[in-house]
């Protein structure tokens, strides 16, 4: 997975914001992690962690006497998460630079791999599902979770929300992505030969003052040089919708409805992990 290939870019805006993004999520991912049953002493792998991810909650859940590694392809997000981890103090966290789908870990070694919005962001997920199963070993778990643009919407709805969110769906495609992968991911980890796979469908909104209200603005910041140069929106243009898009989600009676997210899990045939 080459670096320019991961949607949203790896700027420092971007890294603040999946800062964020780990903190607002980690009810949701600790409560998968207990749901799989993650051992104390486990191996866990964190596949395209960010600059945190999972990783502090899959090393509470492990222990010292576990492992967990966190990978990532920005040099960026592989930095930041290791500084993080040290001033945590944590020795048996590890992260490391690397492509999600050739990651030169070693095959069937992780009890868990683990992948948050990844899928969602790149093109040929199917190769990173392939990748996270040779990854687990005999008995353990691939977990996903991962997002689906079909019900992210505003309300009262908006003009300049409809307009955003079709460019960023048309630049998604144009560039592989499928930006209506979760409802796929189940199916995906079935046809990929898992068993007793497993699905949590999740949903929010998002009421005046709450701090992920204006993701679709901050992904069109993230993508607007692209925008731009793809032509399917000129610069004056692009401004005026952001523009009245921020006066509208201003308004204390608009609501926003979250991305239809799936957490999905399921074991490779096998003994069962320890």
């Amino acid at each position: 997975m080459r670096d320019e290939q991961y949607l949203l870019g790896h700027s420092d805006h971007e890294e603040q914001r999946l800062r964020r993004q780990a903190q607002e999520l980690a009810h949701e991912t600790r409560w998968l992690i207990e749901e799989i049953g993650v051992a104390p002493g486990a191996r866990a792998l964190d596949l395209g962690c960010g600059p945190e991810g999972a990783l502090l909650l899959l090393a509470e859940r492990i222990g010292p006497s576990g492992a967990v590694v966190g990978l990532d392809v920005s040099a960026r997000s592989v930095a930041l998460a290791r500084e993080l981890v040290r001033g945590r103090g944590l020795a048996g966290v590890e992260v490391i630079e690397g492509d999600a789908r050739a990651t030169a870990l070693p095959r069937a070694s992780f009890d868990l791999v683990h992948a948050r919005f990844v899928l969602i962001n790149v093109p040929r997920p199917e190769e990173i599902v392939k990748e996270m199963i040779t990854l687990t070993r005999p008995g353990g778990v691939v977990a996903c979770h991962e997002g689906d643009y079909g019900t992210y919407r505003c309300d009262p709805p908006h003009p300049s929300w409809d307009r955003l969110l079709d460019v960023f769906e048309s630049f998604s495609r144009d560039r592989g992505i499928d930006p209506f992968i979760g409802r796929r991911v189940y199916s995906t980890l079935c046809a990929a030969g898992l068993v007793d796979v497993r699905v949590r469908p999740l949903i929010h909104a998002y009421p005046h003052g709450h701090p992920r209200r204006p993701i679709l603005i901050e992904f069109i910041d993230n993508i607007r040089a692209g925008l731009l140069e793809s032509g399917r929106i000129s610069e004056d243009e692009l401004d005026a919708h952001v523009q009245a898009l921020r006066e509208h989600l201003a308004r204390p009676d608009v609501m926003v409805i979250s991305h239809l997210f799936f957490q999905v899990w399921g074991r490779r045939p096998g003994a069962t992990a320890p």
